[in-house]
């Protein structure tokens, strides 16, 4: 059954440890530690089912490759004690496929996270039952090498985190800021470095150590001048330092709790989703008023000493357990059974349709802000191209011929050397090439102005504006595809959903999907607004407009399909009977 499970850590170099190790480790790869000099090789590592990283907007690309980003954060951080990662371990319900575990450690990664500006590297994990020996084996206990014998029961994700907030540029942030504790006449007020550029310039000063007689006291530079002192130190007057909002947030109680909430609340919309009834809740068996007793976590050595006390005390807690949870099922079959009304049903149903067509709205919102944007940067891009390309081919011949003229002069120098005779012949050959280099740069210097460019290194930035916005167009030519597929996955579940209903039913049930499709809906833009800071009521509407055609278009396919099955059974019982009359 789903469990709740969300582990979260801090990853420290004070404790020894190298967050570029620990990520090799759970990505099975091999990386080298630019900071250390070693390299971390876990390529024979096994079991780990996906590896992704995802990046928010304001995030250098190169970022995705896994190396490149964790010696990145090894670089930035300077102190021998410093927190490099915050580590995030889940369990994974094992009711669900691994394509919508993968799907529900992506939502709730980009939700929790990464749009909060955090990097986050994830990697699924699915290691077999094992022997104390660490073998894995088949449900007997014997060992096995082939993976379809094998059990696994411990499906879970790793996910590390950044700790240091980005700017709009890509660039680290500081965790803490420095502050300037200044004083402008009986006035006292912290600067950062930033701020007291202009604070200066209203009269704040910083304040130094100064002796006085055999004591050292705080004073501004003119006070110390009134009082004809010597300073005794030159760094001035600090706070502890101000901490970065983001930073003092990400390491709170309050995001800890957040983060295991919303983990929750992502595993039950993802067992929703598959149709699963299993729960989780992040809350302890005591907050939940249950009488279930907490047991005991056993690491993957630990769960494989059977003879050790903690393991036998754990199998006890787990058998009594199952006993409680052998007589809540019992009394919840019982109320199964009263509840077993037709329009409960309904109610039931119609939420669960109700709730997959809220998620296709989102999806289909979403596919159609990419393909908003993916017109826009190929609108952009062609334009670009046409300016970038023209000046790119004159270049090229450009710095060919240049190259070939430069070489020409070189040696008619030389031959000149060789032969004084000839070199005033020579002088003009000499000058008549420098005149083809001086009029190829002429000629370069017009195409840029032709084609909007001011200068050379205009066009040189332009051309890698335009390399980015190829590889935008790549990201987001991907996320289309990613997002039409769970749109087609979602309409096959809600087919599914609905094929359940006769075709007497659905007359009755139309005031139920009405009610939960509009709460849903509702639900859905409020969820769109939240994740997305925004809300485009045009593509809203044209979401939920596509979604009501597919899903009646489906429901037709389907209906239709019915019909013909019914019609050749029909046909087939009558030449059937036909057949036993002769």
């Amino acid at each position: 059954m789903a469990i709740f499970q969300c582990h979260i850590q801090v990853v420290s170099r004070g404790e020894g440890r190298s967050v570029v190790s620990a990520a090799a480790y759970r990505s099975a790869s091999r990386i080298e530690n630019t900071y250390t000099g070693l390299t971390d090789d876990y390529t024979q590592k096994g079991w780990v089912e996906y590896s992704e990283i995802l990046l928010p907007p304001n995030a250098p690309r190169e970022w995705n490759d896994r190396a490149v980003l964790w010696n990145a954060v090894e670089d930035a951080e300077k102190s021998r004690d410093c927190r490099l990662a915050r580590e995030i371990e889940v369990a994974l319900p094992q009711e669900l496929s691994l394509q919508e575990n993968i799907r529900l450690v992506q939502e709730f990664v980009r939700d929790s996270f990464v749009s909060d500006g955090m990097i986050a590297d994830i990697n699924i994990h699915n290691p077999p039952v094992r022997d104390s020996s660490g073998i894995p084996v088949d449900a007997d206990g014997n060992r096995v090498t082939d993976r379809k014998d094998m059990i696994f029961r411990n499906p879970h994700a790793h996910i590390l985190l950044t700790l240091r907030p980005l700017d709009e540029n890509g660039r680290w942030m500081p965790k803490t800021e420095k502050e300037y504790l200044c004083k402008k006449g009986n006035q006292t007020k912290a600067f950062t470095a930033e701020e007291f550029k202009a604070a200066k310039k209203e009269g704040w000063q910083k304040q130094y150590q100064y002796y006085k007689g055999k004591k050292k006291v705080w004073l501004t530079p003119s006070e110390a001048f009134e009082g004809n002192l010597i300073r005794a130190s030159k760094y001035p007057r600090c706070t502890p330092g101000r901490q970065n909002e983001k930073a003092r947030y990400w390491n709170s109680r309050e995001a800890i709790l957040a983060y295991r909430k919303s983990w929750e609340e992502h595993v039950n919309l993802a067992l929703e989703r598959a149709g699963r009834p299993e729960r989780v809740d992040c809350r302890s068996y005591k907050d939940q008023g249950l009488d279930a007793i907490p047991g005991i976590h056993l690491g993957s050595y630990a769960s494989r000493q059977t003879d050790s006390d903690r393991y036998k005390a754990n199998e006890e807690i787990q058998e009594l357990n199952r006993k409680n949870e052998d007589i809540q099922k019992s009394l919840d079959e019982v109320e199964k059974e009263i509840e077993k009304k037709k329009e409960r049903l309904f109610d039931r149903l119609a939420e669960q349709l109700g709730k997959i067509r809220g998620d296709i709205i989102s999806v289909r919102y979403d596919l159609e802000s990419l393909l908003e944007r993916q017109a826009a940067v190929e609108t952009e891009r062609k334009k670009l191209d046409e300016r970038i390309s023209r000046v790119k081919t004159v270049r090229e011949k450009a710095l060919e011929r240049d190259r070939t003229s430069k070489e020409k002069i070189a040696r008619l120098k030389k031959e000149a050397d060789d032969s004084p005779a000839r070199k005033d012949s020579l002088a003009g050959e000499i000058q008549a090439e420098q005149e083809a280099i001086r009029f190829r740069r002429e000629r370069l210097d017009k195409v840029l102005a032709e084609e909007g460019f001011d200068s050379l290194s205009d066009y040189l930035q332009e051309a890698q504006i335009l390399s980015q916005m190829e590889l935008e167009a790549e990201t987001l030519e991907q996320e289309i595809t990613s997002c039409r597929e769970q749109t087609e996955e979602l309409e096959r579940r809600y087919g599914e959903l609905e094929g359940k209903l006769d075709a007497e039913d659905l007359k009755g049930f139309e005031p139920w999907r009405e009610k939960w499709s509009g709460h849903y809906e509702k639900k859905a833009a409020e969820r769109i607004r939240k994740r997305k800071g925004g809300f485009r009521v045009y593509l809203f509407e044209r979401a939920v407009q596509n979604t009501g055609y597919s899903l009646r278009h489906s429901a037709y396919l389907a209906g239709r399909a019915a019909y013909v099955v019914k019609e050749m059974v029909q046909a087939a019982e009558e030449t059937d009977g036909q057949g036993r009359k002769r």
